[in-house]
């Protein structure tokens, strides 16, 4: 045998080798994903009073908007801290924004073999596709907050935003008397248009303002981006600058883009800025003198009850809706005003 030959059975050998390996260790990546997906649903016994009951121990997707936001922290905090009380486990999955993400991150959540899917959906529409995957495969589904897109979920838990953008316009006519200002005009910054429930905010907003006599000269979208907000409330700037009582933003990243271009402009304190959310952030600009109210939310309550549906839905008891025909639960917001305090009314 002549060493060319020697090289070849070499090569050979570490070719088989390698081949050899490499099965094996896909075999046994597959043999853990399988035993990971089965042992997502399993069973506890419990002992008391010599009686041994089995209760289900279920593990939950939690797919988050953007988990970088302060209110989506929240609202993981509250999932997280309802499903350790229910002996839930939970796999979070964070969108970031993302549209793509979200399809592509909720298939693997779904593929895992999760009892039941939470989301916060940066797209409603692609919520469709979702419930009919989750179904194929017998999962509950319960959106928290943004919107359903028309899929038919087992439970809907929403702010009551056509409410909350009322007491900001009812608040914002409070602004107007107390700074004495004569303009008649009022904008609103809008969020995307996929965020079907967050544009009621502005509606409510419009509805008491030109119930009062107010027109809204201007109503923009800033994507629920900061950086559009500045951007927006600066096109709003050139055009009413000078006769502009009172502007009206749908979230509060928007907001704190918007005082940005306000103070720029010199008109800190001259026009009126209200957000919603109730984000830190925002709070801090209020104290600042930078915006003079938001309307706050509850992220982490709405968290904990998103992930309470859906142990209920697992656990097959009837769930009882505050809207029968959208499934939905409502949330009740409150204001936070220029002391950047929560105001408390009493009715």
């Amino acid at each position: 045998m002549n060493k060319v030959q020697k090289v070849l059975i070499l090569i050979i050998i570490l070719i088989m080798t390698f081949t050899f390996v490499s099965c094996k260790r896909n075999s046994s990546t597959q043999n853990e994903k399988r035993m990971k997906s089965t042992s997502l649903a399993t069973t506890e016994t419990i002992t008391s009073n010599n009686t041994t009951t089995t209760q289900p121990t279920y593990t939950i997707g939690w797919s988050v908007y953007n988990n970088s936001f302060e209110f989506f922290k929240k609202m993981t905090d509250g999932v997280l801290s309802k499903a350790s009380e229910l002996g839930m486990d939970v796999i979070i999955h964070d969108q970031k924004s993302d549209p793509t993400e979200m399809i592509v991150g909720v298939t693997d959540l779904i593929n895992q073999g999760i009892n039941a899917l939470v989301i916060s959906p940066i797209n409603p529409d692609g919520m469709i596709f979702i419930t009919d995957l989750a179904k194929e495969k017998n999962i509950s589904v319960v959106v928290v907050d943004i919107g359903t897109g028309g899929a038919d979920v087992n439970a809907f838990v929403i702010n009551d935003n056509f409410g909350g953008g009322v007491l900001a316009g009812e608040y914002a006519l409070e602004l107007i008397n107390k700074h004495s200002l004569t303009s008649k005009n009022a904008a609103i910054i809008k969020v995307e248009e996929t965020a079907k429930y967050a544009r009621q905010r502005g509606e409510g907003f419009k509805r008491i303002m030109q119930d009062n006599g107010y027109t809204i000269v201007a109503e923009e979208s800033a994507n629920s981006e900061q950086s559009q907000g500045y951007e927006v409330m600066k096109s709003i700037l050139a055009s009413y600058g000078d006769d502009l009582a009172v502007v009206f933003s749908e979230n509060d990243r928007m907001a704190l883009g918007a005082a940005q271009a306000i103070e720029e402009a010199g008109k800190t304190g001259q026009i009126m800025l209200i957000g919603f959310d109730g984000d830190p952030a925002a709070i801090s600009a209020i104290k600042e003198g930078l915006m003079q109210g938001t309307v706050a939310q509850k992220p982490f309550e709405m968290g904990e009850l998103g992930t309470e549906l859906a142990y209920m839905a697992l656990q097959g008891k009837p769930i009882i809706y505050g809207d029968p025909e959208e499934k939905s639960f409502s949330v009740e917001v409150y204001l936070i005003d220029d002391t950047g305090e929560p105001r408390i009314y009493v009715r």
